[in-house]
């Protein structure tokens, strides 16, 4: 990892609060957020992205490494699942 995306680790990890990462697309603002995923069994990350693809991609990812994980995107917004 890069030492921003230790950074941005450190923060979700060390403090209390809200992480906000801005970074050009292809810099690997994901991996700054799964880093702490690997310490914090009993926590809920949001990211949000505007990609579907890019949401499935990340769970699926995140699944294969034993991390628990759910992609929430358009396909949901169903009346069955918000009722």
């Amino acid at each position: 990892p890069c030492l921003w995306q230790l950074k941005v680790a450190h923060m979700l990890l060390q403090c209390n609060q809200d992480v906000l990462c801005i970074a050009r697309t292809g810099m690997g603002k994901t991996l700054g957020f799964w880093i702490p995923l690997l310490f914090c069994n009993n926590s809920i990350q949001l990211v949000i992205t505007p990609l579907t693809l890019l949401g499935k991609q990340n769970a699926t990812s995140l699944v294969k490494a034993g991390i628990c994980t759910i992609a929430i995107n358009v396909e949901m917004a169903t009346l069955k699942n918000f009722s």
